[in-house]
């Protein structure tokens, strides 16, 4: 019986996780993964690797729900197993302060401890009008998607690097592609729905900072830190639009002075390193599948998921097994 062959295009964190949530539901089908570029140097790796949602267009409230619950859920099992130091996952407690209103997010009832700050705990932030603290999931984005690279090939996957220009490569040779090309799909499915959302941060050296920040302010980009395993990764910009990923002095500068005005005890921490990534914004999560005629007179079913925004490493194993559902329903369908 000649074996079923699925193609999973991107290898950013929702390219390797669907990868791996392929073999785990379809453990007879050959899975191959195909892209341009691995870690360390795909968007994800930019990523702080902080769960929460964010800039997610018009995607349902119920989908966002949904698949982040499912990642939190998998992130809490990673903290509570013996692999949580080999893929730097931890649990974080800090601060989401703001110059305006601070309603509560939809999200409070997943992380632990919301609550909205006190009059008093707000004397540490002059800045701020209003906060609440909580503690949420984080992991270090470059050692996992190290360790999920290591999970594919040792159940069998296998790795190809090249640039796919076009599905019509992918005709006669796959059963179904697995599309999380990210911001890729502009140009591989014509997809203008997607846009650029640029971002730009530092890594610091700075291990006495143990809390996250993350301000908001109505007329000023938002600033972050969290404190990784490895680093401090201060944070930010979002400019929609901006397909620059060349590092921006002014843009460091200008992160730098946020941070340092938040925590004036950052003076003199050393920057390590500073990082740019294009976050891959749409309308909304692409997340379904699409029967795409070829050239041949074949079909090629297509299983898309890409356009997460910021919010990758949030939705990204929710999205995977969705995914992975997908897959093996088609699979299923054309045994028929």
């Amino acid at each position: 019986m000649v074996r079923k062959r699925v193609c999973v295009i991107g290898a950013g964190v929702s390219g390797i996780a669907s990868a791996v949530c392929v073999q785990r539901q379809c453990p007879n089908v050959d899975v191959t993964l195909v892209a341009d570029v691995f870690s360390p140097k795909t968007t994800s790796d930019v990523s702080g690797g902080f769960w929460e949602p964010y800039c997610l267009g018009d995607t349902p409230k119920d989908l966002i729900k949904t698949w982040s619950s499912v990642t939190w859920d998998y992130l809490l099992s990673l903290y509570n197993s013996p692999v949580a130091g080999r893929v730097g996952c931890q649990l974080l407690s800090g601060y989401t302060l703001t110059d305006g209103d601070c309603p509560d997010p939809d999200f409070k009832d997943q992380v632990f401890g919301f609550r909205q700050l006190t009059s008093e705990e707000l004397k540490q932030f002059p800045m701020a009008r209003n906060g609440s603290f909580h503690t949420t999931l984080q992991i270090d984005v470059v050692l996992y998607l190290q360790w999920l690279m290591g999970r594919f090939t040792l159940q069998g996957g296998r790795v190809q690097q090249r640039k796919v220009d076009s599905l019509e490569e992918m005709s006669g040779k796959y059963d179904v592609v697995v599309n999380c090309t990210g911001l890729g799909s502009y140009t591989l499915m014509r997809d203008t729905s997607l846009k650029p959302v640029r971002g730009q941060l530092l890594r610091m050296r700075a291990p006495w900072v143990k809390h996250f920040y993350l301000f908001t302010r109505s007329n000023a980009p938002a600033t972050y830190m969290f404190p990784s395993c490895r680093s401090l990764v201060v944070g930010g910009v979002s400019q929609e639009g901006n397909w620059n990923e060349n590092v921006d002095e002014a843009d460091s500068r200008d992160i730098h002075q946020r941070a340092l005005s938040l925590l004036p005890c950052l003076k003199g921490a050393k920057i390590e390193s500073v990082l740019t990534g294009l976050r891959p914004g749409r309308t909304q999560v692409r997340l379904e599948t699409q029967h795409l005629k070829m050239r041949s007179g074949d079909t090629l079913p297509v299983v898309h998921n890409y356009g997460h925004g910021g919010a990758g490493i949030t939705l990204h194993w929710g999205c995977a097994l969705q995914t992975a559902r997908l897959v093996k329903e088609v699979l299923t369908t054309s045994k028929l």
